[in-house]
């Protein structure tokens, strides 16, 4: 990991960290664990990564295997075999009690998108979509946080939102726990805390991150856990076309 990144995700001084659109072990970014740097980095004795596609996205990739739809940790990375994956992943300071991933699909269909620059020039390209996860650290604390980036195709987007709230709930039931959703929704204008019963405790917007317009990117919880939640203002960071969100909680 380069140092300006490194530099960007120590200034972040969280405790529990969830990226989205993670290499691992991929050529692109020098064949390494971008999830294990990164908890090196901040001194996390725990990450988990979920991969959704084998490959390189935009360019060659596969589907999963039966055996490869899991959760690689620091303790089961050698069953990874060294292939190239691209996925989700939390890292946490706090202590890990159990993994759990869950498939969303993907839209068969495309389309295309205005990809922006950061001198505001927007060119359409047409996207492929890729088969989509969700990534749930539960923690020892009583909380338990879920990642997760929905597809960008209308309405399937929609399809995973109701398919996560629903699996967020089964995860509250079981684990006895309070549930965080997070992540690149790619759903814009709060739909996703208007559709469901988890909440916003962020407003900022987050892209692009240059100069943000619009909100992808979301911390939900419910209701009744917002007053434990304060929203944290984060510096731009040039390591992403979107800006971070960040929360304090209050146990």
């Amino acid at each position: 990991m380069d140092r300006a990144y490194s530099d960007a995700v120590r200034s972040l001084a969280s405790d529990v960290i969830a990226l989205q659109e993670v290499d691992f072990n991929l050529e692109r970014s020098n064949s390494r664990n971008q999830s294990g740097d990164v908890a090196q980095v901040i001194g996390a004795a725990h990450w988990g990564f979920a991969p959704a596609i084998s490959g390189t996205p935009g360019v060659k990739w596969r589907k999963l295997k039966p055996n490869e739809k899991v959760v690689f940790t620091a303790q089961n990375i050698s069953e990874s075999n060294e292939s190239e994956y691209y996925g989700i992943s939390i890292i946490s300071k706090v202590p890990v009690k159990s993994w759990l991933r869950l498939e969303l699909g993907r839209s068969l269909l495309g389309m295309p998108l205005a990809v922006g620059n950061e001198k505001g020039k927007m060119t359409l390209i047409y996207v492929k979509d890729e088969p989509r996860v969700a990534i749930a650290a539960v923690l020892d604390n009583g909380w338990t946080v879920i990642n997760t980036h929905l597809s960008f195709i209308p309405f399937v987007n929609i399809y995973q939102l109701f398919k996560l709230s629903r699996w967020a709930k089964a995860i509250e039931r079981e684990y006895s726990t309070k549930v965080i959703l997070l992540g690149d929704f790619n759903l814009p204008g709060g739909i996703p805390s208007k559709l469901t019963l988890w909440k916003r405790a962020t407003r900022s917007l987050s892209y692009p991150s240059w100069s943000p317009k619009i909100s992808f990117d979301y911390i939900l919880m419910r209701e009744e856990f917002l007053r434990q939640s304060t929203e944290v203002t984060v510096p731009t960071l040039d390591i992403s076309d979107h800006r971070p969100l960040s929360i304090d909680l209050i146990n």
